[in-house]
């Protein structure tokens, strides 16, 4: 098997928590890539406070995907970028994705964040971009809720961000989309993960498992992997973790699980931990390759 593994879901921003621009952020990234051991890879979208900003300003969503391409031009072959739009504002995030796909070579449209920017993927406007998309042959991220926790708050509503889902499927169905984080958990037994019903509606409405579905592992200790390995076919699995920059730099190790301090991570944050989780939960070790970044470089027509 070889020692590579490529995570398609991850944000970064070149500016802190404190408002201050990160001057060494490339060094600073790449060092988390680096010290994880493998010949690890990240696809790229933006993090706060552009998601922000992307929100509330057209004029944000060029520059703020500008910030993922100095990365990525500068990192071949390590990082992919992902371009991040604001549907709300359908003409320049039209506009964003020719210059993204077209110009800068983006890999993925995404990650689509309905709930943030407050719009529906079953929408008009949000057919025309997912048209877009399938017309430049990129994949679209598609964000589904995690979990419920009574205190700590929902990750979103899982299963309205599903039905969502559907319904632009149901308008787009030549159009590849990748379920972000469904297979997932929080950090304790007290959050409720939203894993099984994804499965169980995809099980429901579809007569088999539909191919233009790829899934993310984003907690490879979620309860429901063993059931997701059993049930998903091994070639539409990613690893997908949400791991973010902001704590740092220097950055979190990879593995450190989204929201969480390293110190209080649940297990060892490095690969090997994902790897053992996989074998426990029944997966092969071609099935292990396969999500460790066979799939992710199929899927994204990387050159591997």
């Amino acid at each position: 098997m070889r020692s590579i593994w490529i995570d398609v879901h991850t944000h970064v921003s070149n500016i802190g928590q404190d408002g201050k621009v990160r001057e060494n952020m490339l060094k600073d990234l790449l060092n988390v890539l680096d010290r994880s051991g493998t010949d690890l890879r990240f696809v790229v979208s933006c993090d706060v406070p552009y998601i922000d900003r992307i929100t509330n300003d057209p004029s944000q969503m060029l520059a703020a995907n500008k910030m993922i391409y100095d990365l990525v031009r500068l990192a071949p072959d390590r990082l992919y970028g992902a371009c991040m739009i604001n549907p709300n504002y359908l003409e320049e995030a039209l506009h964003v994705m020719d210059v993204c796909f077209k110009e800068w070579g983006f890999v993925m449209l995404g990650e689509m964040l309905q709930y943030a920017m407050n719009y529906r993927m079953d929408s008009d406007k949000v057919e025309r971009i997912v048209r877009l998309a399938t017309e430049y042959d990129v994949p679209v991220q598609v964000h589904l809720g995690t979990y419920w926790h009574r205190k700590a708050g929902s990750s979103g509503s899982g299963m309205d961000h599903m039905a969502d889902l559907l319904g632009i499927a149901d308008r787009v169905p030549e159009a590849k989309y990748i379920l972000a984080h469904a297979i997932g958990c929080g950090p304790t037994p007290e959050y409720i993960s939203w894993a099984d019903m994804f499965l169980d509606t995809i099980a429901g409405v579809f007569p088999s498992y539909p191919r233009n579905f790829w899934i993310e592992i984003r907690d490879f200790q979620c309860r429901a992997l063993r059931r997701t390995i059993a049930e998903v076919p091994s070639d539409r699995l990613l690893a997908g973790t949400d791991w973010t920059t902001r704590f740092g730099p220097p950055f979190q190790s990879y593995g450190t699980m989204f929201g969480v301090e390293e110190s209080m991570n649940p297990f060892p944050p490095k690969i090997e931990s994902f790897i053992n989780f996989l074998r426990k939960a029944g997966a092969s070790d071609c099935a292990i390759s396969r999500i460790a970044f066979e799939n992710a470089r199929e899927l994204l027509k990387l050159e591997i």
